[in-house]
């Protein structure tokens, strides 16, 4: 399990920044475009393994991704 959420704004901002399609972004990471839209919409959150591979991918550091407002609501 991770132990910080990624926002899903932040990681659609740095696909488009690359250039890169939902469809691409999936097939480099090995998940179906329907995973990579629900990241993205903060309807999910990847797996550790996922979460390494969009890093790889996308070739950013953990904050980058990073949800500041996670774990500051009461």
């Amino acid at each position: 399990m991770l132990s910080r959420k990624i926002c899903g704004a932040k990681l659609r901002r740095v696909r488009e920044d690359r250039g890169l399609t939902v469809a691409a972004l999936a097939s480099a990471v090995r998940r179906t475009p329907s995973n990579i839209y629900k990241i993205e919409q903060g309807k999910a959150q990847p797996s550790s393994p996922v979460y390494a591979a969009l890093k790889a991918t996308l070739e950013v550091q953990d904050g980058e991704l990073a949800d500041e407002t996670a774990g500051s609501a009461a």
